[in-house]
């Protein structure tokens, strides 16, 4: 399995549409922040501004633009840069929003459509592929990133989220978790700047030695062995891996084991033993001292803690 696709699902990414907008200016709309979300935003027709509370700048948006603000940070939305905004909430309530069809709202003027919706992330997870984004992934609808697939997703949201026939949204979130995936992927093939574990991904030779370890976390991986694997020497692999991934092979090693084991306890009924064994540890007790050190709290009471969400989750 490659790095990025290993990450991911050990993220948990699951899409959720809010809604399709007939938005007609004057128009301007203020999101709040989410925490352990991305929000994403498809121009089906029409353009807008969109501006994230910690960019003074602006961005436009036309037809098939696609942004995404990985970090849950609020922003705005606005026909254009000097029409004031009001909070989500208020132009809900105003309008009087049932949560099913469109959200229509504006002075009547010029219209702009988008499909709006987020992605949620474990609470507990983290990692520096997220961490290191840019505050908002831009992807214009006329960049040759946008393929004939692509293209064509973005025509089947638009035509589920006008007819809401039953399913819809089913399909929706689906096809944006493939969407947020492919933006995240041009992001690392365009990104020319040294961004830690960015570049990582970037470099042939560490994202090998990525791949070794997510591939095998209960190996006992060493600098001298990685290096010896990718063509490198123990310290100019040590040094390099440290530089592009932003912690040493050991510190990423475990980081790894930690989050692999997080994910078995919250979707899987393993048992402890089995688990500490998948991602490198002899005995039980060394696991749960680890863990413990990782997320605050034993494994055992982690697994009860994420069980109790999911129950929650689905009453």
């Amino acid at each position: 399995m490659d790095v990025l696709t290993d990450i991911l699902n050990t993220l948990r990414i699951k899409g959720s549409l809010y809604f399709r907008t007939e938005l007609t200016s004057p128009w301007g709309v203020s999101v709040p922040a989410e925490r352990n979300a991305a929000r994403f935003h498809i121009v089906i027709r029409g353009h807008c501004m969109l501006r994230v509370e910690s960019r003074q700048d602006s961005l436009h948006m036309a037809n098939g633009d696609i942004a995404v603000i990985p970090h849950g940070a609020a922003h705005d939305l606005l026909d254009d840069i000097d029409t004031p905004s009001r909070p989500l909430s208020e132009v809900l309530s105003e309008v009087g929003y049932s949560g099913s069809g469109p959200l229509v709202y504006g002075g009547g003027g010029f219209g702009c459509c988008l499909v709006c919706g987020q992605f949620k992330f474990e609470n507990e997870i983290f990692h520096p592929l997220l961490d290191n984004l840019p505050a908002i992934l831009h992807v214009p609808g006329n960049e040759s990133f946008n393929t004939k697939w692509l293209d064509s997703a973005l025509g089947f949201i638009a035509h589920e989220a006008a007819v809401e026939q039953p399913g819809a949204f089913a399909i929706i979130d689906r096809l944006s978790e493939i969407i947020f995936i492919q933006v995240i992927r041009a992001y690392i093939n365009a990104s020319k700047s040294s961004i830690p574990f960015i570049a990582a991904l970037r470099d042939a030779q560490i994202s090998r030695a990525l791949s070794e370890i997510h591939n095998s976390p209960d190996s006992y991986w060493k600098a001298e062995k990685l290096g010896r694997i990718v063509g490198m020497s123990r310290s100019a692999f040590f040094n390099r891996f440290s530089e592009l991934v932003g912690m040493t092979p050991h510190q990423y090693l475990s980081f790894v084991r930690m989050q692999k084991a997080g994910h078995f306890l919250a979707t899987t009924q393993k048992p402890l033993n089995n688990i500490a064994q998948s991602v490198g540890f002899t005995s039980e007790a060394a696991f749960s001292t680890a863990f413990k050190r990782h997320y605050g709290i034993r494994p055992g009471e982690y697994r009860k803690r994420r069980n109790d969400q999911s129950v929650d989750q689905q009453l």
